[in-house]
């Protein structure tokens, strides 16, 4: 980013120590001279995955483990799998048709109320013509991009696959008004993009 000029008037960060990490990355690179950053709770990230890794077992009716589920399918099947089932899922998670209630879990409602909140409270504190840097996971992510432009359900699915591992989205605010400017952006080389 650096190299790109992107310079950063403040930074936020989700409270996942990977968001301090990366932080610290940037950072670096930035030849620590970034601002210490602020810390957004509602930048968590969902609990998608605990949630599939929970209701995997139930929807195939085992009492196996995960990782038990997914060491019988061949090695090169394993992705595509877990994926199919992520997906099933996913949709019921949106749709709320899981019962949650047995583990404590995050409804998909509740995840996007809070990240309507995270963005609230950046929107809050950026001032325009600044820039505003916040370092989170690729669901927060998602819902803050679907706080911006209304998405189906399956749009919302399929953008999830889409974050690249340190990809980075940029937010403008102009009269009060917080609007995307980029969504996805890549600064690395192609062939070194990973995503979930």
């Amino acid at each position: 980013m650096l190299k790109n000029n992107i310079s950063f008037d403040q930074t936020i960060i989700g409270p996942l120590n990977r968001h301090q990490q990366t932080f610290d990355g940037i950072n670096k690179g930035y030849g620590g001279d970034l601002n210490n950053p602020l810390i957004i709770d509602e930048f968590a990230e969902n609990q998608l995955m605990e949630i599939a890794q929970h209701f995997i077992p139930k929807m195939l009716n085992t009492d196996k483990n995960i990782k038990e589920i997914f060491n019988a399918v061949p090695f090169w099947k394993r992705k595509r799998k877990f994926l199919e089932y992520f997906n099933i899922i996913a949709k019921k998670w949106i749709h709320n048709e899981l019962n949650l209630s047995e583990k404590g879990f995050e409804s998909y409602d509740d995840f996007r109320d809070r990240v309507r909140l995270a963005k609230s409270k950046v929107s809050s504190l950026m001032s325009e013509n600044k820039n505003t840097m916040v370092v989170s996971s690729g669901g927060a992510i998602t819902g803050v991009y679907a706080e911006c432009h209304p998405l189906s359900v399956d749009e919302i699915m399929k953008l999830n696959f889409r974050i690249k591992n340190a990809s980075i989205t940029l937010f403008k605010k102009e009269n009060d008004t917080f609007t995307l400017d980029a969504f996805n952006r890549s600064l690395i080389p192609r062939y070194l993009e990973t995503y979930i």
